[in-house]
């Protein structure tokens, strides 16, 4: 007799099966929401992260390893960096020195999708753990231009139970929110942080409102320069010179239309000069110029008759490190030799009837008839002969006919000479002349360098008053001699000052008494130059005057 099933067994069975068959039912029901859940959570998380990525592409591949594996220990989560050729750039399950090895990703299911600006989404076993892996990937940037992909990573749960996993992923989910968070607010304080400098809002306010207060600065800032910029360039075409100014590769960054025309067509913005100007001077001077600084003078004859003068100057400038200054001095040219020539001319004719009034006078003189008369002419003629021979000398030294002999003498004793000559004078006058200072070794004509301190001390002699000094102090200085003449006499207007120095200029408060030609200190500044030095003055009416010569020393033998 067959022995039944006992019921309680039955329904134990059926409730076991039940059961197994609600556990199965639970646990697919789980590993499909687990799948859904996992695959939700890696697309935000990509999805946060994706914004940060950027900048790891442009990191090398340590540097980017580190940073993803801080992502991944905070997430928990595989995260792998996919360069746009497929290649791994960098990845938390596989060490720097492996990633060469790893193949090609560009064709993962994932990537694929991604490459079309999907988020890909992709399911397999993973070849490096051999384990069921779910894929999520995303393109970083623009399609048209984007460094790669960032995709992140999650093996199947170990445990069959969901719950864990849901768990699992919450935590996850988490903690990648709040370690996005943290960025954000970093990278929000320290933008707000420098935009805060343009602004004139309260330290608490919203990074909006201080991104949108910076950028209607930067928009006025940017609007004044450029209002500046164009006001500067139309200047610089309204102004007869030509100007070029040079970057430090010597590439033209702006030329007048003055300069175009005087260099050629061929300058224009954004050339290098030496592309543009065949001009030997100019270039040599520029080439200087970029390499050590200052400022440079040079000039240029062409064969059609014209002449440039040039100033290359350094510039303190981000951009710009070179101003070429060009003018056309054909016409100043001519008239200089012309009024060179109308000087020597003068000179030479004056000889001849300043000889005959000498002459003349002479006789009166010797016969008795106007005694008064004759010695009157006597002393115009002398001073037109006077005047003569400074014209002589003026044009001798402008046209470059002026032979200088130097050698290597003492300042000081030139000094002492010059001022024993002017003793008598001094005297007369009720002026007072001394010496002052040591030895200087200075490399000059000994004639030409009597000259220009007899010119200067006579005038402190005449232009002072009874009582008064002329002093000349002599010293050695950095790379040659100084030299200064000093008196206490009347002075010299401050409107006069820049004057002094031309041809035939006398001051006018003392053209109503008896005075010099006005080409005295012309004489001083052009032999000056010729001995290789400077001259400078200095004065105040009421006051006196103070010259000053730098020239250069002797050499080491003196």
């Amino acid at each position: 007799m067959r022995k039944r099933s006992s019921p309680g067994l039955l329904v134990g069975l059926s409730t076991l099966a039940v059961a197994l068959a609600g556990l199965v039912t639970l646990e697919a029901m789980h590993r499909r929401q687990a799948r859904h859940a996992l695959e939700d959570r890696l697309r935000l998380a990509v999805g946060v992260l994706a914004q940060y990525a950027p900048a790891l592409f442009a990191l090398p591949s340590e540097p980017a390893d580190a940073e993803i594996r801080r992502w991944a220990a905070a997430s928990g989560l595989r995260i792998t960096l996919i360069a746009s050729d497929g290649g791994v750039h960098a990845d938390s399950w596989t060490l720097p020195g492996l990633l060469p090895r790893l193949e090609n990703h560009l064709q993962r299911p994932e990537v694929v999708a991604a490459r079309r600006g999907e988020v890909g989404v992709a399911r397999r076993r993973s070849v490096t753990t051999d384990r069921p892996t779910t894929y999520v990937a995303r393109l970083v940037g623009p399609i048209e231009h984007h460094p790669g992909f960032l995709r992140l990573a999650q093996e199947d749960a170990r445990r069959s139970w969901p719950w864990g996993g849901m768990l699992v992923a919450m935590l996850v989910a988490l903690a990648a929110g709040w370690l996005a968070e943290r960025w954000a607010m970093r990278y929000h304080r320290a933008a707000a942080g420098h935009l805060r400098l343009w602004t004139e809002l309260p330290a608490d306010a919203e990074l909006e409102a201080i991104a949108e207060e910076a950028d209607r600065s930067f928009r006025a800032t940017r609007e004044e320069l450029t209002r500046e910029v164009d006001a500067t360039r139309a200047a610089l075409e309204r102004v007869a010179e030509g100007v070029v100014l040079l970057d430090r590769e010597g590439v033209v960054r702006f030329a007048n239309v003055p300069a175009a025309h005087l260099l050629g067509d061929g300058l224009a913005a954004g050339h290098p000069l030496v592309e543009a100007v065949r001009v030997p001077e100019v270039l040599s001077a520029v080439q200087e110029t970029l390499a050590r600084g200052g400022v440079r003078h040079t000039s240029v004859t062409f064969p059609a008759g014209m002449e440039l003068a040039v100033r290359v100057c350094a510039l303190e400038h981000p951009e710009l490190a070179v101003a070429v200054v060009l003018r056309d001095v054909r016409e100043e040219r001519q008239l200089e030799r012309a009024r060179r020539a109308l000087v020597a001319d003068l000179a030479h004719e004056l000889r001849t009837p300043l000889t005959v009034l000498a002459g003349l006078a002479e006789e009166l003189g010797e016969i008795g008839a106007g005694a008064g008369l004759a010695a009157t002419l006597t002393r115009q003629v002398a001073k037109l002969r006077v005047f003569a021979e400074e014209l002589e000398e003026l044009a001798r030294i402008e046209s470059g006919q002026l032979r200088l002999h130097p050698e290597d003498v003492d300042a000081a004793t030139i000094a002492r000479q010059v001022l024993a000559d002017l003793r008598d004078s001094a005297e007369s006058a009720g002026v007072t002349l001394a010496a002052e200072g040591e030895p200087a070794a200075l490399h000059a004509d000994p004639v030409r360098f009597a000259q220009i301190l007899s010119n200067l001390v006579d005038n402190g002699i005449r232009y002072n008053r009874r009582g008064g000094h002329v002093t000349v102090r002599t010293e050695p200085s950095e790379g040659g001699v100084r030299i200064e003449v000093e008196d206490n006499g009347v002075g010299i207007p401050a409107t006069e000052i820049g004057l002094v120095f031309q041809r035939f200029y006398r001051v006018r408060r003392r053209a109503e008494s008896e005075g010099g030609s006005g080409l005295g200190l012309a004489i001083v500044k052009h032999l000056v130059r010729a001995l290789g030095g400077t001259v400078s003055l200095t004065s105040r009416e009421g006051e006196g005057t103070l010259v000053t010569l730098l020239l250069p020393g002797a050499g080491p033998t003196l």
